[in-house]
C-alpha cells in the first residue's frame, strides 16, 4: 500500500528538518514548505516535493499543498512547524516584530490548517500535529508576544480537536521545553547568549522531539494523544 502524504512547514531547519528525517525514514511522500527552502541532501532518494512559500500566506499554501496531493493523493498528516521566538524584553520589541511573530507562529498554523481540514473530516481520517511550546502554559517574564502566540496555538488545537475528533480527525499538540535549534538567528544573537536569557537551561535535540511526533503519529487512528508536554528532565519551570 502507497504511503500517505505528509506536509511539514518550517521543514528547511531544525525542529521540522528533523521531523521530515524521521517521515523520509517511514517512506512517507512529503510536502516541505519553508519560506526559503531548496533540495536536502539528506532526504536525496525520498518522494518529496519542496515548495518556497509564507505559511502567512493562505494562497500559497493552499497552491502547494493541492499541488502535492496531485501526485500523492490527499494529505494525511500535516506537521505545522513553523515558528520563531523573540526571547527579547518586551520593550525592547518593535510592533511589526511582534506582530509578525503572531502572524507566523498561530495564523500560520491556522492557514495551513485550513488548507486539509476539509478533506481529512469528508475522508474520516487525518492527523494534525501542532508544535507548540511549554510556553502555550507557562508565562514568562520575556517572549510576551510568543507565549502568547503559543497559548492561541494550544487553544485552537484543543478547540479544533472538538469540532472534528468526532469525525475521525486526529488533532495533536505537543508542547516542548528548550529545544536546540537556530532559533536564536532570527534575533541576530548567538546560541550563547540565547541561553543566557533563557537562564542558561537544558536543551533537548531537535531529533529527539522528532521521534516523539513519529511516535504520536504511528499510533492507530482511533488514539489520540491530544496534549503532550516534553522537557528535558533537568528544567528550572
Amino acid at each position: 500500500m502507497a504511503q500517505k502524504l505528509v506536509v511539514i512547514t518550517g521543514a528547511s531547519s531544525g525542529i521540522g528538518l528533523a521531523i521530515a528525517k524521521g517521515f523520509a525514514r517511514e517512506g512517507n511522500p512529503m510536502l516541505l514548505i519553508a519560506r526559503h527552502i531548496e533540495p536536502i541532501a539528506a532526504l536525496a532518494g525520498a518522494e518529496i516535493a519542496y515548495q518556497a512559500a509564507d505559511v502567512t500566506d493562505y494562497a500559497s499554501i493552499e497552491t502547494a499543498i493541492r499541488a502535492a496531493e496531485q501526485s500523492w493523493g490527499e494529505t494525511e498528516c500535516l506537521v505545522n512547524s513553523a515558528g520563531f521566538a523573540d526571547a527579547r524584553s518586551f520593550q525592547d520589541v518593535a510592533p511589526a516584530d511582534f506582530a509578525r511573530e503572531i502572524e507566523v507562529n498561530l495564523i500560520g498554523t491556522l492557514n495551513c490548517t485550513k488548507a486539509v481540514i476539509a478533506g481529512m473530516s469528508r475522508r474520516k481520517s487525518g492527523t494534525i500535529i501542532n508544535i507548540s511550546s511549554v510556553s502555550d502554559r507557562k508565562t514568562a517574564p520575556a517572549a510576551i508576544a510568543y507565549t502568547a502566540s503559543k497559548y492561541g496555538v494550544r487553544a485552537a488545537t484543543e478547540s479544533l480537536r472538538e469540532a472534528e475528533g468526532k469525525n475521525g480527525v486526529r488533532v495533536i499538540n505537543i508542547a516542548p521545553g528548550y529545544v536546540k535549534t537556530n532559533i536564536h538567528a532570527t534575533m541576530g544573537i548567538s546560541f550563547a547568549q540565547y541561553c543566557a536569557l533563557l537562564g542558561n537551561p537544558d536543551f533537548m535535540s531537535a531529533e529527539e522531539l522528532a521521534e516523539i511526533v513519529l511516535f504520536c503519529w504511528k499510533l492507530p487512528q482511533s488514539i489520540t494523544i491530544r496534549d503532550l508536554v516534553v522537557a528535558p528532565t533537568r528544567t528550572s519551570f
